[in-house]
């Protein structure tokens, strides 16, 4: 039973490398969360609430969790990382204490929710896509949060460099080793 999560920050490449390997291995690809709430009207990134954020982990986790068999281009990792930037960078309301709740819930579960985590660094620009925005920094620090989040909840990963189809390969390789 193959869970596979791809990790990234935000235009590395996660859901080309999803769609190039969820047929061949024969894994449905988990549906994208974020574009599925931003299509609801609600804000990402910068812009978004401690309740947008407990939405986008609900939604995530129910995904995962209705789901034996997948691979997905967005997880819980990438959830935590970003909902950490957005609540590490409000004033403190008492709506906060919705994420602490799914925090703890990701204590819990985060490393065995996964049999596959791939990380896969910044090496291309950015694309613009109309949702993520088109700044480095920011970009550079959700790569940072989600090598931490990985790290605080000892999620083991491995690390795809290159070109699309260099990456699919390795992890069409990885998951067939193991």
């Amino acid at each position: 039973m193959s869970r596979i999560a791809i990790v990234g920050s935000f235009s590395t490449g996660k859901t080309t490398l999803a769609e190039a390997v969820a047929d061949p291995l024969g894994l449905p690809l988990l549906p994208e969360v974020a574009r599925e709430i931003a299509a609801l009207g609600f804000k990402l990134d910068k812009d978004a609430t401690a309740e947008t954020e407990t939405f986008i982990f609900l939604r995530q986790l129910y995904n995962e969790m209705i789901h034996p068999r997948f691979v997905g281009d967005r997880s819980l990792v990438d959830v935590m990382a970003y909902a950490g930037w957005v609540l590490d960078n409000r004033e403190w309301r008492k709506e906060m204490a919705m994420w602490e709740t799914c925090v703890k819930i990701a204590e819990y579960s985060l490393r065995s929710q996964y049999t596959h985590v791939f990380y896969l660094p910044i090496e291309f620009p950015i694309v613009p896509d109309g949702l993520r925005p088109l700044d480095q920094d920011f970009q550079r620090e959700i790569d940072e949060r989600m090598l931490r989040v990985m790290d605080v909840h000892d999620v083991r990963f491995s690390t795809l460099r290159g070109a699309v189809e260099e990456r699919a390969e390795a992890l069409t390789r990885a998951v067939a080793d193991s």
